[in-house]
């Protein structure tokens, strides 16, 4: 974060985007049920790529918080490495609904993305960047 901002201000910002972290776990679940689901055959294709998009929405909502909350980050930031990271989900969640689930096609088609990659690791990264972000916060909050 720039150095030029107010100490509460920068203090509010990285409030925001731990809460964006937060959230961003807290999906972890839903997220990889749908990728579960667009790899394997059967079940309810439209239930899947419903909720799929909508994980993916919540994904793209969070990201562009997250970009609303450090515009002055600089590459390689743990500010940006979270925005990278929440994009990362989104991206991978609507690819994988829209290779499972094409638009244009024959009734019923369905096609299983076996190719797409678990997000256990990308969420123990942004589990790394919450952490860090936390630790940020504690050392800016004045002891009471």
């Amino acid at each position: 974060m720039a150095s030029q901002q107010r100490p509460e201000r920068v203090l509010a910002d990285l409030l925001a985007l731990l809460a964006i972290a937060d959230q961003a776990i807290l999906l972890q679940e839903r997220a990889e049920a749908v990728l579960q689901a667009c790899a394997e055959p059967g079940g309810s294709a439209q239930f899947v790529a419903r909720e799929g998009a909508r994980v993916a929405g919540e994904y793209q909502r969070l990201w562009t918080w997250s970009l609303d909350f450090a515009p002055t980050a600089g590459d390689g930031s743990l500010e940006r490495r979270l925005s990278d990271l929440v994009l990362l989900h989104f991206q991978m969640l609507h690819v994988a609904v829209r290779l499972a689930f094409p638009r244009q096609g024959p009734p019923g088609a369905y096609r299983s993305v076996r190719a797409v990659e678990d997000l256990e690791p990308w969420v123990a990264e942004l589990r790394s960047v919450r952490d860090q972000l936390n630790l940020w916060i504690t050392a800016l909050t004045p002891a009471r």
